[in-house]
């Protein structure tokens, strides 16, 4: 029985608090306690002590709103389930038009829980300088859902950095940078820079080097039971670490960045619906190998209508080849 929940608002996409009303109303009508958080941008206040272990937590807001709010919630496994009212969406996969029956579900249990796999980092000499736009949220030292990114500070300029498996040097990148993404990051900067797409259900972790200076610097796939370090290794400029985009530090050379699988998990609410499940967002959000013929728009009422199963497109005698 769903009796509490915390609602996390990001107020810069529901400015007119449309969506955060149509929950309160909602919970107000069933009994439901709801504990309002509401976010500026990308702070987030402290969470206080009544709204910090609810039966589950709603996110109103895009993927960066999800993944500020998530470290406050991780270490007490909290299920958290976001609802777009930002751009994409992958994170946040619930649309706005059907938030009426997704509360009704959440309300039912009608959900199952999904444990995502997280990293974890540790600079392995002192830090010359940490920053974090995280604003007052508690900093959970060295901690990514998506990924961990290394490149040179200069965004102008390569970047050489050594790749260690279990203390086994295997790669020397000359490239932008380097991302070590988790399956739930691989939709996002990874797949950017030319990465794999890896299923959640997959216990592996992606390496991607971003425009390197070599055909053969390829993206790999490596198990998640190893321990991976990334060092700077010229002395002409500094490098720069991001986890997840929010908390930042920087590498003098030699100096080195060691992850692992972190002990936590993200606790994820999942639906038994088609188009919700990986490979439907793929499809719903990504337009993932889509006719491009066809319009989003009509590409998306078509998988819809067919409940998930993509028609063959019919090329009219006037349309090109």
């Amino acid at each position: 029985m769903l009796k509490h929940i915390t609602l996390v608002q990001n107020t810069t996409t529901d400015p007119g608090d449309r969506y955060a009303q149509q929950v309160l109303s909602y919970c107000h009508l069933h009994d439901i306690r709801v504990s309002h958080i509401q976010v500026a941008g990308k702070l987030l206040p402290a969470v206080p002590e009544e709204a910090a272990n609810p039966d589950l937590v709603i996110v109103l807001g895009g993927d960066g709103t999800f993944l500020r709010t998530m470290r406050c919630f991780v270490q007490n496994r909290v299920p958290l389930v976001g609802v777009n009212t930002g751009t994409l969406g992958f994170l946040t996969y619930i649309d706005v038009q059907s938030l009426a029956d997704y509360l009704e579900r959440l309300r039912l249990g009608a959900y199952q829980l999904d444990d995502r796999v997280m990293l974890a980092s540790t600079a392995l000499s002192p830090l010359v300088g940490t920053s974090s736009d995280t604003g007052n949220m508690p900093s959970i030292n060295g901690l990514a859902l998506n990924d961990v990114v290394v490149k040179n500070a200069n965004p102008s300029q390569l970047c050489t950095l050594r790749l260690y498996v279990n203390d086994i040097q295997v790669a020397v990148y000359d490239a932008d940078g380097l991302i070590l993404s988790t399956p739930s990051g691989s939709t996002a900067y990874t797949m950017a820079a030319g990465g794999p797409v890896i299923s959640p259900e997959v216990s592996a972790i992606a390496i991607t080097p971003i425009c390197p200076h070599s055909f053969s610097a390829k993206a790999v796939v490596v198990p998640f039971d190893k321990t991976f370090r990334v060092e700077s290794a010229t002395s002409n400029y500094d490098v720069v670490y991001a986890l997840d985009g929010l908390e930042t530090g920087v590498l003098k050379a030699g100096q080195s960045l060691q992850i692992v699988r972190s002990s936590l998990t993200c606790r994820m609410i999942r639906f038994e619906k088609e188009a919700d499940d990986f490979y439907g967002l793929l499809k719903r959000k990504l337009h993932w190998a889509m006719n491009p013929r066809w319009s989003a728009v009509t590409e998306r009422a078509r998988y819809e209508a067919t409940g998930g199963e993509s028609p063959v497109p019919v090329t009219k005698a006037s349309e090109p080849c």
